[in-house]
């Protein structure tokens, strides 16, 4: 399945070199439906068929600033992506004041052409995965299971909690969005027969039987979408296709839990917006904590609810120097739910027996099953609520 080019109305700044704007459109993904001064007065006249604005601006340029807001102003619903060249500073965070969706500042490290189209493609995804508010109350809830990091136990959660509201008798579909290195199949002790690969190479619309062909059942009741078997099938699972597949998983259960890659590709931030609800998963040493703060300031930025994220510590209990109250400190939360460390974890990985059912009574396990209580209990999910990406990105998350 192929993903149509961007269309892009580029709004050049004055300063701005040239051979710099050329740089940062060369990419297939592009198509450039108008080009124009940084000018709120042709708004109105260009671009009605874009999908995105792209601001392209050089140093400190009040004139982006104010054209950013008009364009806010004239059209909402269109994302607007900053490409900035110039010294980081205070400047950027004026952009996000304005109302910028998401800035590519460039520098050495930067690949102008491909940093340009996945910024756009964030912004595009972000905008158009939301669900009908007026459908959500009748659709399964969908939770997804986020790691800025990897190593810290987002797929040991994603396996424990899938299993245990399966096992507490809810309709349970699990999705390995993890679609290069995906290891939810080998925590579930499933063969990958079929994948979610498999799913989108056959093309055409889906529906409800086209997909249940490819769901593997567990034996807790949990039917499973896997990730591609190898990371070059990744590139045919595209934003578009997730929409659709998202939407039918949600008229077919009663929860979906997506397991996610480390890090918010496009993949990750369609499905957040698809999401009733999500669970952070960090870890008590400093990188983690780190990453898992930056994690829960996307999710700020994104405009997602923080009502709606949970948040779980693995391996709570490890004595590294770093102690409950300075979790809360870095990340201005507590955490929702402790998972001590327990070498029944490691075995429950190895047998492919997630420890929510293998060791029911062990520490581990408890927290697990508490966690999917937490979903059980809950009350029918109110409609998101966004603000579309506006705004700074709240530092702290709730206490």
């Amino acid at each position: 399945m192929s993903t149509a080019p961007i269309k892009t109305l580029v709004a050049v700044d004055s300063s701005i070199d040239p051979d710099t704007v050329e740089s940062i459109l060369d990419d297939p993904g592009i198509e450039i439906v108008g080009v124009i001064e940084g000018s709120a007065d042709a708004l109105s006249r260009e671009g009605l068929g874009s999908d995105v604005l792209l601001v392209a601006c050089q140093g400190h340029s009040q004139e982006s600033l104010e054209f950013i807001k008009a364009a806010i102003a004239d059209r909402p619903e269109r994302p607007v992506v900053v490409v900035y060249s110039g010294a980081r500073n205070g400047f950027v965070r004026e952009f996000f004041e304005r109302g910028a969706d998401d800035i590519v500042v460039l520098d050495d490290s930067a690949q102008p052409g491909a940093d340009t189209f996945f910024a756009l493609q964030k912004a595009v995804a972000r905008r158009g995965a939301g669900v009908d508010p007026a459908d959500e109350g009748s659709l399964a809830r969908l939770i997804t299971v986020l790691g800025p990091k990897g190593g810290i136990g987002k797929t040991l959660t994603t396996a424990n909690l899938a299993t245990a509201l399966a096992d507490s008798g809810q309709r349970v579909i699990v999705v390995d969005l993890d679609l290069q290195f995906g290891d939810l199949g080998l925590a579930l002790g499933l063969t990958p027969e079929r994948t979610i690969y498999d799913l989108a190479a056959i093309g055409g619309t889906l529906d409800a039987a086209k997909v249940e062909d490819y769901l593997v059942e567990h034996h807790s009741g949990a039917r499973v979408l896997l990730a591609p078997v190898r990371p070059d099938q990744a590139a045919s699972i595209t934003v578009e296709f997730l929409r659709e597949l998202y939407g039918i998983l949600r008229r077919n259960a009663d929860f979906v839990v997506v397991d996610t890659a480390p890090g918010f590709t496009p993949e990750v931030i369609t499905t957040i917006d698809a999401s009733s609800a999500i669970v952070m998963v960090g870890m008590l040493d400093a990188p983690s904590l780190k990453n898992t703060k930056l994690g829960l300031e996307t999710l700020d930025l994104i405009g997602y609810p923080r009502e709606r994220v949970r948040m779980v510590l693995n391996r709570a209990d490890t004595s590294v120097g770093i102690t409950h109250a300075d979790v809360v400190a870095v990340l201005g939360r507590a955490p929702d739910i402790l998972v001590p460390s327990n070498r029944d974890v490691v075995r429950s990985i190895n047998s492919g027996e997630p420890i929510v059912l293998a060791a029911r009574r062990s520490e581990p396990g408890k927290a697990f099953q508490a966690l999917a209580e937490l979903y059980i209990t809950d009350r029918a999910p109110r409609p998101v609520k966004r603000n579309g990406g506006r705004g700074l990105p709240r530092l702290l998350g709730r206490t």
